[in-house]
C-alpha cells in the first residue's frame, strides 16, 4: 500500500499480483507470433523490388523478376510487384514490418 498527496487530495494505491504479468527479459508469444509462423513466406522489405523470404526451401524459377539472394537460395529472392502479386495468390503470405 502506498499513499500519496496529489492536489490536496490523499490518494492510496494498492498492487495486487497480476497472474498475467511478464517479467522485464520474457518474450510470451503473441497470436501474431503464430499468424507469421503459420504462412508460407515473409515480405521482409520493399523498395524497388520486394524480399520475400520462404519458411520452408522452395526453389522459384529464376529470371529478370525474381532473383534468388544471399546465402539462403532456395529460401530468399527479390521479386518485382508483378512477380510478388502472382507469388501472393499461390502461397500464403505476411510482412514482416
Amino acid at each position: 500500500m502506498e499513499s500519496k498527496v496529489v492536489n490536496g487530495i490523499k490518494v492510496t494505491a494498492y498492487m495486487v499480483p497480476n497472474p498475467d504479468f511478464i517479467p522485464v527479459g520474457e518474450y510470451k508469444r503473441t497470436e501474431l507470433d503464430d499468424y507469421k509462423d503459420s504462412v508460407d513466406f515473409l515480405i521482409t522489405s520493399c523498395g524497388k523490388r520486394y524480399e520475400i523470404v520462404f519458411k520452408h526451401p522452395t526453389m522459384l524459377k529464376t529470371g529478370r523478376s525474381i532473383t534468388a539472394i544471399g546465402e539462403r537460395k532456395g529460401h530468399a529472392y527479390l521479386v518485382t510487384e508483378k512477380a510478388l502479386e502472382e507469388l501472393k495468390h499461390k502461397y500464403t503470405w505476411a510482412t514482416d514490418f
